[in-house]
């Protein structure tokens, strides 16, 4: 079994595109080294192939030898088997350097966007991600595929020239002229099939984050009536996206075409010449037959020769692409070493935004109602430190001056576009499934998720989909509050964490979230933002924010009384009446 080998902290040369395929090579030196001994022993068994076949008809036949005649089928059958044994050989191995070199590219572009975390947020960066995560590490895994196929084809055809010189010096000059004449003339169709396939992964890119910025947005344009707009410059986009693909598909078409024309010429030309000589009686019948078979044979490894060129200029494509992307720059906060000093303050600490002028204290459950939607999303998003504008801070200790392992250890952003993987259920609520089976059942109960688990066959050891596609939305939504309490993270920040799941189970969660931060004493702190008026009922403390700004805090019931606009926007969200 072949095992995938492991990045040092270094990882993968990406200096250039063609510096990050060598270090993928170099990943696999004894498996690259394997790969090349059987491409070209298995070329160079059917380059023979012809030189038997041509002496066992000279030497064997002609002479009515038949002792000539079973040495050289011996060695035929020979040939045959050493072929067929490292074809196998070579095949297996080829298909293991696509997954082990694909499986690399995808380590390190995981490794270094997580690093980057939430800079990547230029629009390029994002597209060129998507194109990076949907097509291009299996590209390069399939031009290094075709790179011992190329190593192959090039032994073969040198020892099929070599072979050509001994049995006729004049063919072997014509094939020596030919062959390198004719390849050359359609690598030329290299350049511009490599620019038109370049354009196109780019526009693909652009166009695969439109498609999910749609997709993710899709609610908020029908709120807005902006659908037509977005499907307009979808439309546009994809049209761009049409005419390159036809660019590229007649570069394609053109270099296919060489690729069956020029092995055909040279086995008519060779052939014809080879004619031309045995009836000047300068060759004989079995030399005849093998130049004919070097011909014919010299078409699988002329393919080949091309088609590798084109999958290697391919990969040439993807790894620019890559490399490109593991070269954007990781800020220095993110860095920086976790084992910085933590203030000792976990419990103690006041969460503070002064931008917004939101203050969270220590062990409590508060909610914060905006008037303004988008408010609610940045305002989270500021206090977890993924948006720049802000001055955040936690015990007075700006969260600038804090190296970003510290800020995740200590507040954690829980958002409803939350994602979970392939794997079982204790594995994608839990932190690998470490967590002490007393604090999962607390965290079950407090989002009111003990009965999603109980529904299942194996419980929390039953396997979910990626994506948890079986289950529903309210479901994700419980389960993924349960994972952000077993976190155990000292501020936990929700955005409108119950609006997919009805009346009475929001209002059990608002309970038991109530409980939850009441009880317990380890300074654990819960940040909702929310229209909600159950969670709001059950809060300890609200702020009500507009305009980006905190115009008034206090409990519900005081902000009911006292505020007309915070009475106003509450009650239009008001869902259904509970009887608990």
């Amino acid at each position: 079994m072949q095992r995938i080998p492991a990045l040092d902290d270094d990882g993968l040369d990406h200096r250039s595109a063609v510096r990050f395929l060598i270090s993928i090579v170099g990943k696999q030196k004894a498996a690259t080294l394997w790969g090349a001994v059987t491409s070209a022993v298995w070329m160079g068994s059917q380059a023979l192939l012809p030189v038997t076949i041509g002496l066992a008809i000279d030497r064997g036949i002609a002479e009515g030898d038949r002792g000539g005649v079973l040495w050289w089928s011996t060695a035929v059958l020979l040939l045959g088997v050493v072929r067929a044994a490292t074809g196998i050989a070579f095949y297996r191995h080829s298909i293991i350097t696509r997954t082990v070199s694909a499986s690399l590219v995808t380590r390190t572009v995981t490794r270094h966007v997580t690093r980057l975390g939430a800079s990547l947020r230029r629009q390029k960066d994002v597209d060129s991600l998507i194109a990076t995560s949907t097509s291009d590490s299996v590209t390069i895994g399939l031009g290094l595929l075709f790179a011992g196929r190329l190593v192959g084809a090039v032994s073969a055809m040198v020892a099929v020239t070599v072979a050509v010189l001994t049995v006729s010096l004049p063919l072997g000059a014509l094939v020596l002229v030919i062959v390198p004449a004719l390849s050359g003339l359609s690598a030329l169709l290299l350049r511009p099939l490599h620019a038109k396939q370049d354009t196109y992964r780019s526009l693909q890119g652009r166009l695969a984050g439109r498609a999910i910025d749609i997709a993710s947005g899709l609610r908020v344009l029908r709120g807005v009536g902006g659908e037509r707009q977005f499907a307009a410059r979808f439309r546009a986009d994809s049209a761009q996206l049409r005419t390159a693909d036809a660019s590229v598909a007649r570069a394609e078409a053109d270099f296919e075409a060489a690729r069956v024309l020029v092995p055909g010429l040279i086995t008519v030309i060779v052939t014809y010449t080879a004619a031309l000589f045995t009836l000047d009686q300068r060759l004989t019948i079995g030399q005849v037959i093998m130049l004919y078979g070097f011909a014919t044979f010299l078409t699988m490894p002329l393919s080949d020769f091309m088609e590798g060129m084109s999958q290697v200029t391919r990969s040439m494509v993807a790894a620019r692409r890559v490399t490109t992307l593991l070269n954007i720059p990781v800020p220095a906060q993110a860095t920086a070493e976790a084992t910085a000093d933590v203030p000792r303050t976990r419990g103690e600490a006041h969460l503070a935004d002064a931008t917004s002028g939101l203050d969270v204290p220590p062990s409590t459950f508060m909610a914060v109602a905006c008037a303004e939607p988008s408010d609610a999303g940045l305002l989270a998003r500021r206090l977890a430190r993924f948006e720049a504008p802000g001055e955040p801070e936690l015990a007075g200790d700006p969260w600038a001056s804090l190296p970003l392992p510290v800020v995740r250890s200590r507040i954690l952003l829980c958002l409803n576009s939350d994602r979970f993987f392939a794997g079982t259920l204790r594995e994608e609520v839990t932190r690998g499934g470490e967590a002490a089976a007393a604090d999962i059942e607390e965290a079950l109960r407090t989002a009111s998720a003990t009965d999603v688990v109980d529904a299942l066959p194996d419980g929390l050891d039953s396997p979910m989909a990626g994506r948890g596609r079986t289950f529903s939305g309210g479901q994700l939504q419980r389960l993924r509050l349960a994972r952000a309490l077993l976190a155990g993270a000292e501020y936990t920040v929700f955005v409108e964490p119950t609006n997919a799941v009805d009346a009475y189970t929001e209002y059990r969660i608002a309970e038991n979230l109530d409980r939850f931060c009441a009880t317990h004493t380890d300074g654990r702190s819960a940040l909702v933002f929310t229209l909600s008026p159950l969670l709001l009922r059950q809060a300890h403390q609200v702020a009500y924010v507009e305009d980006g700004k905190v115009v008034a805090t206090g409990t519900h019931e005081e902000l009911l009384k006292s505020h007309a606009a915070y009475r106003t926007l509450v009650a239009s969200d008001e869902k259904a009446p509970v009887k608990p």
